[in-house]
């Protein structure tokens, strides 16, 4: 297909280009809107002129006739929780013309944002995006759905105002139900670097000895937790390797991050990345986890023994102690504010925000 050729009703705007090997992509319009359409390469549906036996065009036919109810089931389960315009980005149609497949959803229009770029914005900022991006993933878990190749390049960053957004999740080719994972490994394509423990256990089992039922949604996770430590702290996790991930996790190395980040976003992160996948926590127990963090709170490690919880608009003035009588003032962020006291004094101290006195026992 060509720029300006029509194929079940949508015309084509660009040439199509190669895009991982498997597929091609390109831009459609139809009914005055304009769509995002992939062209499988993989499999090919056998015509009455393709070359071999019917006996092999029989086969052919049955891994084609799998493949498309496959997608059909997956595609009409995930259409029956979500519509167009919302951040998990299903099909709005899928079809085959001649020996091709074709899958087209709904054109987004992304911001340029690099995953270095997101760990720079402020903290709430990031928290939105990552609470898009579980809420999408909790919604294929609910289905019993697994992802299967979970990366920042098929989360879409869309700017929802003036310097706020959210995350679009795209791209369910390579999803398949929980335990239940293609028999045919060579249809797993995914991303190594982003693979779970299990994932590459799977893929590199050449003896089947490797049962699909380890392949669950915890899998996912493990993903997910990379991609959590990226939008973070602008880098996958620090291992002290050059391995992948799941390599240094299995063999057993210390996880930790290119910057200091909030103890229980760092918390959260290394739970997601357990090698033991029934020790991971539930994409539900995710979402709490980040929902219940306050935005632009930063956690400080308790110097005195009592810490005090302060609402405040805007940014505040607080003191920190920094020995028996040294007291080191800081700007901390707006927000909730977390902040440590040491028993110096049961006196009431009187600290001046914008005219208005706060006593702090």
């Amino acid at each position: 297909m060509k720029k300006g050729d029509i194929i079940n009703g949508f015309r084509i705007l660009e040439d199509f280009r190669v895009a991982g090997g498997m597929s091609k992509i390109s831009f459609a319009e139809h009914s005055g809107k304009q769509f995002f359409i992939k062209e499988f390469l993989y499999p090919k549906y056998p015509t009455p002129e393709s070359p071999g036996s019917e006996k092999i065009k029989a086969q052919k036919r049955k891994a084609c006739e799998d493949f498309e109810n496959h997608h059909r089931k997956l595609n009409q389960l995930i259409g029956t929780k979500v519509s167009l315009g919302g951040n998990l980005v299903y099909a709005v149609a899928f079809f085959r013309e001649g020996p091709l497949y074709y899958k087209v959803n709904e054109r987004i229009d992304t911001t340029s944002l690099s995953l270095a770029e997101i760990s720079t914005l402020p903290s709430d900022k990031i928290n939105i995006i990552a609470r898009s991006v579980c809420h999408s993933v909790g919604i294929l878990h609910a289905l019993e759905i697994v992802h299967g190749d979970l990366k920042p390049e098929n989360i879409l960053i869309k700017e929802t105002s003036r310097d706020a957004f959210t995350g679009k999740l795209i791209d369910f080719d390579d999803s398949y139900f929980s335990m239940c994972p293609p028999k045919d490994k060579e249809c797993i394509v995914g991303t190594p670097e982003y693979y779970s423990p299990e994932l590459a256990s799977y893929i590199m089992d050449e003896d089947d000895e490797v049962s699909g039922e380890t392949m669950t949604l915890a899998s996912d996770i493990f993903t997910l937790g990379i991609i959590l430590c990226e939008y973070y702290t602008g880098q996958k996790p620090i291992t002290g390797t050059e391995l992948p991930t799941w390599k240094a996790v299995v063999e057993g190395k210390t996880i930790s991050f290119a910057k200091e980040i909030d103890s229980q976003i760092a918390s959260l992160i290394k739970s997601m990345l357990d090698k033991e996948a029934s020790s991971r926590p539930t994409i539900r127990k995710v979402q709490n986890t980040l929902r219940d963090i306050k935005d632009g709170v930063k956690s400080l490690e308790p110097i005195g023994k009592k810490i005090v919880r302060v609402g405040l608009r805007g940014k505040a003035i607080a003191s920190v102690s920094k020995g028996k009588d040294e007291v080191e003032t800081k700007i901390i962020d707006k927000g909730d504010i977390e902040k440590t006291l040491p028993p110096i004094s049961k006196t009431p101290k009187k600290v001046g925000l914008r005219g208005k006195g706060l006593e702090i026992k």
